[in-house]
């Protein structure tokens, strides 16, 4: 252990004589056994003091703790606050004020603090840094203030200093005073059994008995930052929402006035009301509106009164952005969701359409090609009027082969004759199989189309939506991503959820023909087309984009660790799926349902693959049998394989 020099000593007792080894005994073990163990960010040490011989005992406290701190095996850097490490690449261009900027973000924003003070002045100091958003302080940190004014009200400084603290959301911090020879740990618990927002000191632990030859063994017999939000034994805690479903419904209870909050969200944050044993009280904007935060930091809506600390928590479908997560303390994500286009459904199919719609155009192309060079080698060969060439290509003995055709086409058989030689054979069981696999592959598909009264003709990407010039309503946080999609579609803001339910209902008015689209999440047009099933709007089948779905608290709120530690668990638990299937139970689109969709040329190319092949082969039978004419040997294998 490191020894105090005699001047230190001297020191310490002439410019301070209350004050004793305790005092840096008990400063060095707390860092030792609870700063160093429970953090990986660097601890914050400085001073705020405002008499010159404050400012100097201090420094001495403070070089005495620095140099006890290390240990043989352990050597702790510290840097002093102002100073610079040598400049990297990155701040080669910078000016002062930006390396100020970086430097007060890298080495102020950090998890731990001990703070020296010697009078309330000098803590009033402090709170203006805390307050000051350049210096990047860590309020919902842990902080302990070490006290070292000896006035006679001190006692009386503390309870300020802690009603102080409380409302600017700073709850877990002790102060450590010197009380006769022995330091006290002092502390306050914002929610009791009997009181709720309290800031009155408590006794937290004392040091009495640590001395020089014991402090590796001396225990404090509980935890130095105890979480002070696991209970808050019934204490309000005020939410902006309103019933916007399916993510949250609000009903108050007009006996009792108790708020039950119903919905996806709404359920979530019952659970975690019960976990934390607090007291929901809803409070709603007015206007009704998520709200938005401008360059000039203004706010309206939810996110105002979140800003200006009037609730505790926002919730209501809030997908994270850059912007609000700087001027808010976002929570956890406890659902992902797409957002999608929400369409007219468009009109219904003509049983033209409806026919038409088993195959893609270039399928049917290709089939209409097939028939149409049939049909013209069938009646080419016919007005040549040689029978030895109806004989080879029809089949001897077959004198309607256009009935034939269409007859194998619709799957009918053959009549007459079967084609005596391999070449007409080989055009005969090409056209058969080829026929088969498209008309099995046709009849399931239009069977489904013919029974779901349903299908309409619609768009079916985001660039038919584009191309057909539609404007598309979104979110001010998704303004910039759908600027960024190619092609460049028509975009509007969506204000407020009121608008949310007049753009769902004129997108499904079949009578309305305006060119709009709406993006919005995946559960929100679900429960749209739950409420209405005879007036559904069509879901674009191409996600745009997926978002994490959080709520808001304010910027240094006391609830935030414990609430995410809680919506960790419960995400580990799965729960959240399970609250999403209480209230859709209706799927995706119809499309997941098994909606029919076109065969594209792309899933039956196997067929024309093969078929291409098999006219390959009936091209060498065709070949063989000219050759027939002028060779024995080829004639007599001709005439061995023709069956």
């Amino acid at each position: 252990m490191h020894a105090m020099s005699p001047l230190m000593e001297y020191t310490l007792e002439s410019v301070h004589p209350v004050d004793s080894l305790r005092l840096i005994l008990s400063i060095v073990w707390i860092i030792k056994n609870d700063f160093a163990n429970h953090t990986i960010s660097p601890v914050t040490l400085g001073q705020y003091a405002i008499s010159s011989s404050g400012r100097r005992y201090q420094g001495d406290l403070i070089d005495e703790v620095l140099g006890r701190v290390q240990t043989d095996n352990a050597i702790i850097r510290y840097q002093v606050e102002g100073e610079h490490y040598p400049k990297d690449m990155t701040e080669e261009n910078m000016t002062d004020d930006e390396l100020w900027e970086r430097f007060y973000h890298t080495y102020a924003n950090r998890e731990k603090s001990i703070w020296f003070l010697d009078s309330m002045e000098a803590f009033k100091k402090l709170e203006r840094d805390l307050l000051d958003p350049k210096f990047h302080y860590h309020r919902n940190g842990y902080f302990l203030l070490i006290y070292t004014g000896t006035e006679a009200e001190r006692l009386a400084n503390l309870k300020e200093i802690f009603r102080r603290l409380f409302n600017i959301y700073v709850i877990n911090v002790q102060v450590m005073l010197m009380m006769g020879n022995a330091p006290f740990l002092y502390t306050y618990f914002p929610f009791t059994p009997n009181h709720c927002h309290s800031s009155q000191p408590e006794f937290f632990a004392s040091f009495e008995g640590i001395r020089f030859d014991n402090v590796g063994n001396f225990t404090l017999n509980r935890k130095l930052f105890p979480v002070k939000v696991t209970n808050m034994h019934g204490c309000d805690v005020k939410i902006a929402t309103w019933t916007f479903m399916p993510y949250m419904s609000v009903h108050k209870d007009p006996q009792t006035n108790e708020y039950r909050l119903g919905g996806i969200e709404g359920t979530l944050i019952g659970l975690l009301s019960n976990l934390m044993n607090f007291t929901i009280i809803v409070t709603a904007p007015d206007p009704k509106e998520w709200g938005d935060i401008y360059p000039n930091k203004t706010a309206t809506g939810a996110i105002k009164m979140i800003i200006e600390e009037e609730v505790n928590i926002t919730v209501l479908s809030y997908t994270h952005n850059k912007v609000s997560g700087t001027a808010m303390s976002p929570s956890l994500s406890y659902l992902s969701l797409p957002f999608y286009l929400a369409i007219p459904a468009g009109s219904p199919m003509s049983p033209l359409e409806r026919l038409m719609k088993p195959f893609h155009l270039v399928t049917w192309i290709c089939l209409g090609f097939i028939f149409l060079s049939g049909t013209v080698l069938i009646y080419y060969i016919r007005y040549m009027g040689k029978s030895q060439h109806m004989d080879f290509v029809y089949g001897r003995g077959n004198r309607i082969p256009f009935t034939n055709f269409i007859a194998t086409l619709f799957g009918g058989p053959v009549y007459g004759k079967v084609p005596y030689r391999n070449f007409a054979r080989f055009i005969l069981v090409v056209w058969i199989w080829n026929t088969t696999v498209l008309r099995t592959a046709y009849t399931s598909v239009l069977f489904t189309i013919l029974q779901d009264s349903n299908v309409r003709s619609s768009m079916t990407s985001f660039k038919d939506v584009v191309e057909r010039n539609y404007t598309i309503y979104t979110f001010p946080e998704l303004l910039q991503i759908l600027e960024m999609l190619d092609p460049k579609p028509k975009i509007r803001l969506i204000e407020g959820s009121n608008r949310v339910s007049e753009m769902f209902a004129k997108i499904s008015d079949p009578n309305d023909n305006d060119k709009v689209a709406m993006c919005n999440l995946e559960y929100t047009i679900r429960w749209y087309n739950q409420l209405h099933p005879h007036r559904r709007v069509q879901i674009l089948q191409q996600p745009l984009l997926t978002a994490p779905i959080i709520f808001f608290m304010p910027r240094h709120s006391y609830v935030r660790f414990q609430l995410n530690e809680l919506i960790s668990k419960i995400l580990e638990a799965g729960i959240m799926q399970r609250y999403a299937s209480m209230y859709l139970y209706t799927t995706l689109g119809t499309r997941a349902q098994g909606e029919p969709s076109p065969l594209s040329f792309k899933l039956l190319l196997g067929i024309f693959v093969v078929y291409s092949v098999l006219i390959i082969l009936a091209f060498f039978a065709f070949i063989s049998e000219l050759c027939t004419r002028k060779s024995v040997r080829i004639r007599n294998i001709v005439n061995f394989v023709d069956m």
